[in-house]
């Protein structure tokens, strides 16, 4: 997957994008700001590869990414 990744997101989800594929990553927003996002809601891509499961190494590239991007201003938190 080693590819640029855009992340956009509301108040309970982030959309982690990685070229044609995306995957929404339930979680909560707080004042912090930090985004405590949920490992367990990454299971499957987002439509048009809803029905890819996303592999245990998959996963593990996915959070690494995300937490890559992190910055001082704004953290991705991830918990189970």
């Amino acid at each position: 997957m080693n590819q640029p990744i855009k992340i956009t997101g509301t108040r309970s989800y982030i959309l982690v994008e990685f070229g044609s594929k995306s995957v929404k990553i339930e979680g909560e927003l707080t004042l912090t700001p930090a985004f405590y996002a949920s490992i367990r809601s990454i299971k499957n891509w987002e439509s048009p590869h809803q029905d890819m499961e996303i592999s245990p190494a998959e996963r593990k590239e996915i959070i690494d990414q995300v937490l890559a991007q992190n910055n001082p201003d704004f953290k991705i938190i991830f918990v189970e």
